[in-house]
């Protein structure tokens, strides 16, 4: 990647903020701030156990490389006249515990950016402020001068437009989906970002969307990002884009956006991948994260990287990226990546130099081949590649390359096996490739020893993968009960075996699916397609038609992981929006 000798930096900041997380299942997508509060304001104790934490955290980042933050959130800095009295009081308390983490994040070389949802209500003020495109571009002014006016350190300001806060959000302030429009969005973008270029801030859009909404496909179709981003020629104009066409996943191409406009763009990376085990094995993204950014050589204006080493995700595992020891994988994701775009080098040059500052005991040679092959072994197992490498879209989302895993959950169902069955057509070399790569687990084993290092997350991560190998034979094999017998067993010998850690749940559920193969084949080729241009048939049964009909079937749904769907995030029910 090109970028400039002052390349952006950003690394996310939530991590401080999220130590104390007691839930079984914790939302890492932004800051709980339920978690900090008592009697109704922010509890001292809280803030004098963060700022220690924050520091720490702000020191560790730079000196990897970071040179920016990114902060929530813009609700907790902005007094609204309307506002309650008690929120207010409340609010205060927090603006006064930011100018102290402000400081502390400033006195470590970091600049300071805020994250903030498109748009962000407190409790009964919605009707007040309003839904209307001018409403909202009259709130959002009213809020980012506000802010600007008190606190001159922010740089700029994140703007997530195509994601709001998930079911599980209870707190001050509650976030919806506001901009459903591409045209809406041009609005708010001409309206709004002269006021940026006053202040001299950078207004950043986030790409990223969940499929909700006729702004749904932003992060991949070039008709939605040319209509959003229609006559608009303004410096304080930054777009912020996640590599690929989905989340963060491997097998992704990379995005085309970053070759479609010249406006300035970040391309965002996640150094604790929340679909490859958070930090729990080895999942290094450093080979992944040079391919992207040599990609983006190419490409115009790129001004440097948004990297995630903490954020995203609902599961319960919980090591803290940078603040923990367990947090060493994530770790050198975060490094390897940040050093890339600082020093503008190679990825063995990076893990060269994370020995040589960070762990100087750890022989470098084997260290670099244990990465290695959990980058394969991430690859070939973790996913399947037949089917992870197939581009697939329902309705304004690319289908995500990777089914059986999701977040903490293994699923293994009979609808799963059908699903698989209809996509891939070497079905032995698959299982075979499964195999070969647990016996590269194997060989992991030795070489962590060898370096020092965790062993025993690699023996959980042949344990989890053992059954991903298992489930894969059982997908993809003639039908054979004795492998569905195979299957309850491992599950069992697992959860004895790490019952004394967060460890994923496996989901099995062998009820028959009734559709005989060549229909439900039929239903797949009806529903979903292979080329992200819509059909004629996409645009009038699974966008129009089925956004009428989904809440009509709500009632009685049961197969793959609908069910789980439902509670997580956002929900099902927001992609057919």
């Amino acid at each position: 990647m090109q970028n400039p000798p002052d390349s952006l930096r950003i690394v996310d900041a939530i991590a401080p903020f999220l130590t104390t997380a007691t839930r079984h299942r914790i939302n890492w997508s932004k800051i709980d701030f339920s978690l900090l509060e008592r009697n109704g304001t922010l509890c001292p104790e809280a803030q004098a156990r963060i700022t220690p934490l924050f520091r720490r955290y702000c020191e560790r980042i730079a000196a990897d490389g970071a040179n920016a933050i990114a902060l929530d959130d813009l609700a907790h800095l902005y007094i609204h006249p309307g506002y309650p009295e008690a929120l207010q009081n409340k609010l205060h308390a927090y603006r006064a515990a930011y100018r102290e983490w402000f400081h502390i994040a400033c006195e470590a070389g970091l600049a300071i950016y805020l994250n903030t949802d498109l748009l962000f209500y407190a409790g009964g003020t919605r009707p007040q402020i309003g839904t209307s495109p001018a409403a909202v571009t009259a709130f959002l002014r009213s809020a980012c001068e506000f802010v600007f006016n008190d606190f001159q350190e922010i740089q700029g300001i994140f703007f997530r437009l195509g994601e709001c806060d998930a079911q599980d959000v209870h707190s001050d302030f509650i976030s919806r989906l506001v901009i459903r429009t591409p045209a809406q969005a041009n609005r708010l973008l001409r309206d709004i970002l002269p006021l940026f270029e006053q202040h001299q801030k950078r207004f950043i859009l986030r790409t990223w969307t969940v499929g909700a909404y006729p702004i749904g496909d932003l992060i991949w179709n070039p008709r939605t990002l040319e209509k959003t981003l229609r006559n608009l020629d303004s410096p304080a104009l930054v777009l912020s884009m996640k590599f690929g066409e989905s989340d963060f996943f491997r097998h992704l191409r990379l995005n085309r956006h970053f070759f479609r406009t010249k406006v300035a763009k970040l391309v965002e990376l996640q150094a604790k991948r929340e679909y490859e085990g958070c930090g729990e094995y080895p999942a290094f993204t450093g080979f992944d994260d040079e391919a992207v950014l040599r990609k983006l050589d190419d490409a115009e204006n790129i001004l440097g990287i948004h990297l995630w080493c903490q954020t995203g995700g609902w599961t319960a595992f919980r090591r803290i990226t940078y603040l923990q020891t367990e947090g060493l994988w994530n770790e050198i994701n975060a490094f390897t990546a940040l050093r890339m775009v600082r020093d503008r080098c190679g990825v063995e040059s990076a893990v060269a130099a994370f020995v040589r500052e960070r762990r100087p005991e750890i022989p470098p040679q084997p260290f670099l081949e244990l990465l290695r092959l959990s980058d394969e072994v991430i690859r070939e197992l973790l996913y399947l590649p037949e089917f992870a490498k197939q581009e697939i879209y329902f309705r304004r989302s690319r289908l995500p390359p990777q089914l059986m895993v999701y977040w903490d959950r293994i699923f293994i169902n009979h609808t799963l096996r059908k699903v698989l069955r209809c996509f891939v057509r070497d079905p032995e070399a698959s299982v075979r490739q499964a195999q070969a790569a647990l016996r590269k687990i194997d060989r992991m084993r030795t070489l962590a020893g060898e370096c020092g290092l965790p062993v025993d997350d690699i023996d959980f991560m042949r344990d989890t993968f053992g059954i991903l190998a298992a489930a894969r034979a059982y997908c993809l094999l003639p039908y054979d009960p004795h492998r569905l017998e195979g299957l309850k067993e491992l599950k069992a010998k697992y959860k004895r075996a790490w019952q004394h850690r967060y460890r994923y749940a496996v989901k099995l559920d062998f009820n028959p699916q009734h559709l005989t193969r060549a229909r439900f084949q039929l239903l797949l080729q009806l529903f979903f397609r292979e080329n992200s241009r819509y059909r004629r048939v996409d645009k009038f049964l699974t966008v129009w038609l089925l956004g009428k009909l989904y809440p009509l079937l709500r009632v009685g749904r049961r197969r793959f992981f609908i069910k789980f769907a439902d509670k997580q995030a956002m929900g099902l029910g927001s992609i057919f929006r």
